[in-house]
């Protein structure tokens, strides 16, 4: 989906994730004035340094119109899509109003919609699952430690050291996130070694 040269990634013998395909992101569009009724915008892919999928936006008052080239599996003629996504809104409790997509296919209300096959729809529609759910415990825990490592203004990578705390932040709440790391990469380090048969 997308422009010329654009195609579907998908790992084979798996679940399909969010994380594979295209998606449009409601709030990134409101955060980049696309929603701007009558405004024309391009938004761009790129997977690995190349270019994935391109799509024209269109906006309307109470909907979007997405513009874009398909072919099936990347192989046959390209077809000209033309697809309309509706708004709906909610009120937020400290005033003013938050805009939604409407799934084409569902009507469920969705912040994002994705974009493996021809047309965008919820993830619900798609049947996609999120990364997350297709890692094992080691990889989860590394993960989460790495979260907290950015947090700390630090490589991710569970072999650098943690260096300094950042600034602003409490030495008791390095102290205590810095120890929570430590302990997730110490467990994610044993719970691998133990799927691999060794003895520490």
């Amino acid at each position: 989906m997308g422009g010329r040269g654009s195609g579907c990634y998908i790992r084979s013998g798996a679940k399909s994730t969010t994380e594979d395909g295209l998606s449009i992101d409601i709030r990134w569009l409101q955060r980049h004035s696309c929603l701007t009724p009558g405004r024309q915008s391009s938004l761009k892919w790129s997977r690995l340094g190349r270019q994935t999928g391109g799509i024209t936006i269109v906006a309307h008052e109470d909907h979007i119109q997405l513009l874009y080239n398909y072919r099936r599996g990347g192989v046959g003629d390209w077809q000209d899509v033309k697809q309309q996504i509706n708004f709906t809104w909610t009120d937020c409790h400290y005033g003013g109003r938050r805009r939604w997509f409407i799934c084409p296919f569902c009507s469920r209300r969705v912040a994002v919609l994705y974009g493996p096959g021809k047309h965008f729809a919820c993830r619900h529609c798609y049947g996609l699952g999120y990364e997350s759910q297709r890692e094992n415990r080691a990889s989860r825990m590394y993960r989460k430690a790495g979260k907290i490592r950015e947090r700390l203004g630090a490589s991710p990578a569970p072999i650098d050291p943690i260096w300094r705390k950042p600034k602003g932040m409490h030495y008791k709440t390095f102290s205590w996130l810095k120890l929570q790391a430590e302990l997730l990469e110490d467990r994610a380090l044993f719970d691998g070694a133990r799927r691999l048969g060794l003895k520490f």
